[in-house]
């Protein structure tokens, strides 16, 4: 029988389709809103070690080195055991954190929020006020005994600026991050989910009775 030989450059390119190489492992912390987060950095690092957000090397939040620990932001603070504690959770802090070892990502943490739930009893002509959280990349989606089933999108935020479809602008206004639909009919009863349009997270959902 014939034996072949495979070149070595054919080789290393068959190995690396099949591997697949990464310094850092991902996972995620849930919190309550206003509750302290532990996020854990398990990598071992001899030397300099840093928690960032959102992947920005730049955008150091607290870090160690071998005799002393301090945090660059408030309501951050580092411990030696390479875990990142955010004090009290609100929404400016949700996203994704990365821990460094040097100069290399070994760590990366998504915090997410629990989903806040309120159940509103409001009366005919009264205004309804929803709490969007954030004031840029949010979006209210309205779910009624007549709508779809997978509701609908009335109203966004982009930028501080308020977007609302047709029949919901003339009822409608926003002071920070407050939504406000004036006087409130029996149609208006349902669901409003407040979902951040960047993680798809629902931050708020209103049970509306009217």
């Amino acid at each position: 029988m014939k034996s072949c030989r495979v070149p070595h450059h054919v080789l290393l390119l068959l190995i690396l389709m099949f591997i697949t190489v990464s310094e850092s492992t991902s996972t995620t912390v849930w919190v309550k809103f206003n509750q302290s987060a532990d996020l854990p950095c398990v990598w071992k690092c001899s030397g300099l070690v840093k928690w960032t957000l959102n992947s920005n090397q730049s955008d150091v939040v607290a870090e160690c080195n071998q005799t002393s620990c301090r945090s660059l932001k408030e309501g951050f603070k580092m411990s030696h055991d390479q875990t990142l504690t955010i004090t009290a959770v609100d929404d400016s802090k949700r996203g994704l954190y990365t821990c460094w070892c040097g100069d290399r990502d070994v760590e990366a943490v998504h915090l997410s929020i629990e989903t806040l739930i309120s159940l509103v009893q409001i009366n005919p002509g009264e205004d309804l006020n929803l709490d969007l959280h954030l004031s840029d990349g949010v979006k209210v989606i309205f779910k009624g005994g007549d709508s779809d089933p997978h509701g609908e999108e009335i109203c966004s935020v982009d930028k501080s600026s308020l977007h609302c479809t047709d029949e919901y602008r003339p009822r409608t206004s926003l002071s920070n991050t407050v939504l406000t639909l004036r006087g409130v009919k029996s149609t208006d009863d349902g669901i409003y989910m407040v979902r951040d349009t960047g993680t798809k997270e629902d931050l708020h959902i209103y049970t509306v009775s009217v």
